[in-house]
């Protein structure tokens, strides 16, 4: 299914577009029955209050889901088309998320960087689906948004109030929007079985339920497969990816059973990079991963923050930002790997225990069998890999940031 010429003109005019009535009774039907499950089960956020308890939002994520009943919505063409001509060409599902808020359930949250208590966009360089540089959302409401049951608000236009400037030659920043700056917002209308895409910088609000029913939909995120999150993607699990079609599967390239056991970073200097003395080799520098939830949320962003704690004070500097670079299976788990261009030379890290190396004497050590293949491969994507890359950081520097 193919969006009209006009409707893509208007999606980048306005940042959002609505296709109305876009699936049919059946396929609405099979998609409520997949959600309820889950809340019923408790297989959710805030699984631990039965459902239906008054005033809760219940969070399904599709990661930690097998229900072809829910996540048959992730491939439907009617989705899939355009999400692809919006962002440009292929893309895999950053997100697969339903809210449900039971009566008296309050409205969203603001922004982070504190310039509007409701009002928000969900750019942010500290979540695993927000912090790609070109994504966009795609929401189906399962039951009318009217004023009783809370509309969506949006505000024409505040897209462009945002920009994407370029940090150094591999790496962007986003120069985000604050409130006073975007278009008054609007009602969208969503009614049961619209279609909302929804543009990764457009500021929303979602209002509270003050209905006496539930309030859910489905709020998926899908991103261009060259624009990586910058703080590393979420996984989906197994069951999750087998419940798609064959070439649905395709959708889901972040896919792992295993557990975070650890988190390594490429610190590049001058063309040269920084590896740590390991066992009469040499390794990138790094630290274990301590994820006692491994399937909350913020889980990325987290292991950000362990390799700050763990890395600043033996490298010598505090590290600003860095940038998701590939994940590598071992027997005990996963080993995510970082970036950061230290073009300031701000590293202090040399001497006993560390030392820099250019691509030839990294080819040489791979060659001695004294570089993992691995850590080689991490140096390989970061220098020579074209992507679309936006900074990641933990959840703690990116809001102390924004208060100062």
């Amino acid at each position: 299914m193919q969006l009209t010429t006009e409707q893509q003109r208007s999606f980048a005019a306005n940042g959002f577009l609505v296709v109305r009535g876009a699936f049919a009774d059946a396929e609405l039907a099979r998609l409520e029955r997949g959600v309820l499950r889950a809340v019923e089960s408790g297989s959710c956020l805030n699984g631990d209050k039965p459902y239906p308890t008054p005033a809760t939002q219940y969070t399904v994520e599709g990661q930690y889901q097998d229900d072809p009943d829910l996540l048959f919505i992730a491939e439907h063409p009617a989705v899939l088309g355009p999400v692809e001509q919006l962002l440009g060409g292929p893309v895999c599902l950053s997100a697969f998320v339903s809210y449900l808020k039971t009566p008296g359930a309050r409205g969203t949250g603001g922004d982070y960087q504190g310039s509007s208590p409701t009002g928000h966009c969900d750019y942010k360089t500290y979540q695993q689906a927000g912090s790609s540089l070109n994504w966009l959302f795609a929401i189906i409401p399962l039951t009318d948004l009217d004023a009783e049951t809370g509309p969506l608000f949006i505000s024409p236009g505040s897209h462009r109030a945002s920009r994407i400037v370029p940090l150094n030659d591999r790496v962007s920043r986003v120069e985000r929007a604050v409130a006073d700056e975007v278009a008054p917002m609007v009602d969208a209308e969503l009614r049961r079985g619209d279609l909302l895409f929804m543009h990764m910088f457009t500021w929303h609000e979602g209002k509270a339920n003050g209905s006496d029913h539930d309030r859910f939909g489905i709020y998926n995120k899908y991103r261009s497969l060259d624009a990586p999150p910058g703080c590393g993607p979420q996984f989906f699990r197994s069951p999750s990816r087998a419940a798609l079609s064959k070439a649905g599967r395709r959708l889901l390239p972040h896919c792992s059973d295993l557990p975070f056991a650890e988190a390594r970073l490429v610190i590049e200097r001058e063309k040269r990079f920084l590896l740590a003395a390991d066992d009469g080799g040499w390794r990138l520098p790094g630290a274990p991963a301590t994820i006692d939830d491994p399937d909350g949320q913020s889980v990325t962003a987290r292991l950000i923050s362990q390799l700050e704690a763990a890395l600043g004070k033996e490298l010598g500097f505090e590290i600003p930002w860095m940038v998701y670079i590939g994940d590598y299976e071992h027997q005990d788990g996963v080993r995510r790997v970082f970036a950061h261009l230290d073009d300031a030379g701000f590293c202090a890290a040399d001497g006993p225990g560390f030392r820099w190396f250019s691509d030839a004497e990294i080819s040489k050590l791979v060659h001695d069998g004294a570089l993992a293949g691995d850590d080689a491969d991490a140096i390989r994507a970061w220098s020579h890999e074209t992507y679309l890359r936006g900074v990641g950081e933990s959840a703690e520097w990116a809001k102390a940031a924004a208060k100062s």
